[in-house]
């Protein structure tokens, strides 16, 4: 006797406890340029000339004579200016009308939206400060020193060490911050003087914590995040990734905080457009193209202010 199959019995339904999406999982351009809101688009970065303060003119003073004394200098000709970048996603009556569960379409929106303006300052970031010409006397691997991947050969913490002298020999304070591509980590974590300098009081396996300890740096920041710049429309098939921040190192001198008479290789200046919102959501309605449009929008300027607090180090690794 025919027996219905199991597939005659059962619709296909979309599952609503599980869906299959994709972002990336952390951004880091914040952690490397500490963030500065601000009440106006744009407005002066005051710096004080440097030269004045690290010059040694205290001198005796003969009983009965003045004191010797000078002043001190501040450039006002620097200034930021935080653009504005927005993005939208729209849904139109019939997708919403007809979305079934798990489909939740501005939650949806919101979150696609909300990342596109943090991709939008991971790769400003990586384009304009992980790279060469930016910052005073980039160094390279293979040039100046062995690269990490060169595991018989190669010193990584003598090397972290000797460049961030050479930034204190600059600006008189070290870098407290490493910012490192993935790939420099994956060959960092595993590198043989770091494994042999932590076997006798530590697990084997090196932290990003127990390394940013090892190699003397506040911070440690590694840049995961991927990206495509393959056109839209092209097959899913065909796209090709990249990795946003390649196989570079860098090391910074940034305050905690914004902060008074103190160098910073650089500020992510935002402008709080809308009160205590670093970027913010517009739901807007096209009653005549019947869609609702969720929107973010953000003002920042990353910017660069003082050349000399931060060392870039390329092709660490091969």
């Amino acid at each position: 006797m025919p027996q219905p199959t199991v597939r005659s019995l059962h619709v296909d339904a979309n599952l609503t406890n599980l869906s299959i999406g994709y972002s990336n999982a952390e951004y880091i351009a914040d952690k490397c340029f500490p963030l500065v809101r601000v009440r106006k688009q744009s407005d002066i970065v005051p710096k004080y000339d440097q030269s004045l303060w690290f010059r040694d003119t205290a001198s005796l003073r003969a009983p009965g004579t003045k004191s010797r004394g000078h002043g001190w200098t501040v450039d006002t000709s620097d200034t930021y200016f935080c653009n504005r970048y927005s993005f939208r996603d729209e849904i139109n009556d019939q997708q919403r009308a007809n979305a079934d569960a798990p489909w939740n379409l501005d939650q949806d929106a919101t979150t696609f939206v909300t990342d596109k303006a943090q991709m939008r300052r991971e790769v400003s970031f990586a384009a304009d400060f992980f790279t060469t010409g930016v910052w005073t006397g980039d160094v390279a691997g293979a040039t100046n020193f062995t690269k990490w991947s060169s595991y018989g050969s190669s010193t990584p913490l003598v090397d972290l060490e000797l460049y961030k002298d050479t930034v204190e020999a600059r600006i008189g304070r070290e870098p407290n911050c490493l910012v490192l591509g993935k790939q420099v980590w994956l060959q960092l974590k595993w590198h043989p003087d770091i494994i042999d300098t932590i076997k006798y009081t530590q697990r084997g396996v090196v932290s990003e914590e127990l390394f940013a300890s090892l190699a003397g740096f506040p911070k440690v920041c590694i840049g995961r995040a991927i990206y495509t710049t393959t056109a839209e429309g092209t097959a899913e098939a065909s796209i090709t990734y990249s990795r946003i921040w390649g196989k570079h190192a860098l090391q910074l001198y940034v305050p905690a905080a914004p902060s008074l008479r103190t160098p910073a290789a650089g500020y992510t200046f935002v402008w709080q457009e809308v009160p205590n919102a670093d970027q913010w959501i517009k739901r807007m309605r096209d009653e005549e193209r019947e869609v609702d449009i969720i929107e973010v929008n953000t003002n920042f300027d990353q910017k660069k202010t003082a050349a000399g607090a931060g060392q870039f180090m390329e092709n660490c690794v091969a």
